[in-house]
């Protein structure tokens, strides 16, 4: 009898957290549970938006911390921000710190911890997903790699964050097809697609034919997704709006429950 070929799961960012195993132990077994039957894979364009969802916010983090001399004026700093995802993400990273390290209370360590979790976490990922599907939006941020040395390592991460800066030519925009009929107009004859917060703002970005930038990209990013998804490929995801975008493109998708809905 022939071995049984493994699915090939694409984990989409909203569910990268909880498959590195940063959640609640059964949001995190509830994962494991789904993807069990497949081999876990992802995509340059993904880890671009991890990279600048997570690792680039880890870093400013370290860089602010650093630059207080008191951790709780430096999280009253951080609590300022307008972003609730930042919110979000600085929880988060001091969360994981607080369970890796315990209590930390001088700035300077904190910073580089922070520093630290971020090479960690891009490190991990990389290990997690070995696997990568082509690049076929072609994105020029998320293959950049943080090379490190702890002798000047604030220097080398002022460094990275400089090369996943904005693209202002990136391919982006032949894959997305705005000035023809591409990719992105016959996404957009799909009228549930307008319901997505990435189809509205892809709708936006088409009407005014603008071009594409990595600020503009960020809006979009669901829509690129499942764009560049393979057929071969099951989209493993939280956002409810890849139910709509793959059905759309007629891509499989597996829908993971949130942290919320599995506690409750």
């Amino acid at each position: 009898m022939s071995k049984r070929k493994k699915r090939k799961y694409l984990v989409e960012t909203s569910a990268v957290p909880v498959a590195l195993g940063q959640s609640t132990p059964a949001h995190c077994d509830h994962f494991t549970q789904q993807t069990a039957d497949g081999m876990l894979s992802t995509s340059v364009y993904i880890r671009k938006e991890f990279v600048q969802r997570w690792i680039r916010d880890y870093i400013g983090m370290a860089f602010t911390v650093d630059h207080f001399s008191d951790l709780s004026q430096a999280l009253f700093h951080l609590n300022q921000a307008f972003s609730v995802r930042a919110v979000k993400t600085e929880n988060h990273a001091i969360a994981v710190l607080l369970q890796q390290k315990g209590a930390i209370s001088n700035c300077r360590n904190m910073a580089k911890e922070l520093g630290r979790l971020a090479v960690g976490e891009l490190k991990r990922f990389d290990r997690l997903f070995r696997s990568r599907i082509s690049n076929s939006c072609g994105c020029r941020v998320g293959g950049k790699e943080m090379r490190v040395d702890y002798n000047h390592f604030f220097d080398d991460l002022r460094r990275f964050v400089g090369s996943v800066d904005v693209v202002s030519d990136c391919p982006i925009n032949e894959f997305l097809g705005f000035s023809k009929h591409g990719r992105a107009p016959r996404l957009l004859e799909i009228e549930h697609i307008h319901k997505t917060k990435s189809g509205k703002q892809l709708a936006k970005l088409y009407e005014a034919t603008k071009w594409i930038t990595c600020t503009e990209c960020a809006r979009i990013g669901d829509a690129v997704i499942s764009l560049e998804q393979p057929k071969t490929v099951c989209l493993v995801h939280i956002d409810h709006d890849f139910k709509v975008l793959c059905a759309a493109t007629g891509r499989e998708n597996k829908p993971i429950l949130s942290e919320r809905a599995v506690e409750n």
